[in-house]
């Protein structure tokens, strides 16, 4: 009886909503980032007009996380089940932006080769990587709902594009070490941010999703919708990584008539860089390249979360009748 009694408490202890169950208010990712973007846009022309590098790590510390921390913080404001704690979730984000890019680095740099193919493999070992944080989070996570582990892998996303992102802010730094170049720093944090939401935070939301919707029984399986969602979610990484080099196989094709270099997978770069209208042109085939693969990632979380929605409304509820009224108070 004293078994019975104790599995019965446990059940309701992770049914019913608690204290530290994370659920942000919907206004604060607004006030987040356009904080974020005051605060980050002040230190940037201070910085310029001080020439002070004390500076530098704010403008590339604020520029790289905002828009990460503010798509995490949308995440975590959507109407869903609600069983992520706040450990799990900054477990999440902080492993993801520490080991998980310090070991997918690594495997980079001595794993791929140095011609074609790399496009591939970086979407597999960075999906693996930031996967690998997913799946150690996710045991921590006793109440798994599809639409929280699209949150979750959101939130291990975000941490993973806002490190990595501060990385490359530091190499534009570091490459104009004489003079600081904060426009540079600017450009290329401004990049990254428009298209953070539609890239490393979609694709770990999509493989979160598909990763809980596998737990049956307490653990993870190997199911046809998980494989399918990890292939399809490697390729669209390929794809937005490989866009660059179709950019400039296009670009030397169509605009600048200079002959076709056909290559799978296309590992082209530019000998001299391109200016004028071809930059022009170069410039909007990559955008509209990348435009593609965002609209496409973009659809498929919001047909994902749509769809375990309507999975979880269709299925009856296994809570406590306690638990369930007061989820809908």
């Amino acid at each position: 009886m004293a078994i019975k009694l104790t599995r019965v408490a446990r059940a309701e202890r992770t049914a019913e909503p608690h204290e530290h169950f994370v659920h942000l208010p919907t206004r604060l990712w607004k006030l987040l980032l356009a904080g974020g973007l005051v605060t980050w846009l002040i230190a940037a022309v201070v910085t310029e007009a001080t020439n002070d590098t004390i500076l530098v790590p704010t403008v590339i510390i604020v520029g790289s996380f905002m828009v990460p921390v503010t798509m995490a913080a949308f995440a975590l404001s959507r109407r869903r089940e609600g069983y992520l704690t706040t450990e799990e979730v900054v477990l999440g984000f902080l492993l993801a932006g520490t080991l998980g890019v310090v070991a997918t680095a690594l495997l980079e740099t001595y794993l791929l080769p140095s011609a074609s193919g790399t496009f591939i493999a970086v979407g597999w070992i960075e999906e693996f990587g930031k996967g690998a944080v997913l799946l150690v989070v996710a045991h921590q996570v006793h109440h798994r709902e599809p639409r929280d582990g699209m949150v979750l892998g959101a939130v291990v996303g975000a941490g993973f594009a806002a490190f990595e992102s501060a990385g490359y802010a530091l190499q534009v730094v570091l490459e104009n070490a004489d003079r600081i170049s904060v426009v540079a720093v600017l450009e290329i944090e401004a990049f990254r941010a428009v298209l953070a939401p539609f890239g490393h935070i979609t694709w770990t939301a999509l493989i979160g999703g598909a990763l809980f919707a596998s737990s049956r029984g307490g653990r993870f399986h190997l199911t046809h919708g998980l494989v399918l969602t990890i292939v399809g979610v490697v390729t669209l990484h390929a794809l937005w990584d490989q866009s660059y080099g179709w950019a400039v196989m296009l670009t030397r094709g169509i605009v600048m008539d200079v002959g076709w270099q056909l290559l799978w997978p296309n590992a082209q770069f530019w000998a001299i860089p391109p200016t004028g209208s071809d930059l022009f042109w170069f410039n909007t085939i990559y955008d509209v390249l990348l435009a593609i693969w965002s609209v496409i990632g973009a659809t498929w979380v919001v047909v994902a979360w749509r769809r375990y929605a309507a999975k979880r409304d269709d299925q009856p509820s296994s809570l406590p009748s306690g638990a369930e009224r007061s989820m809908t108070a």
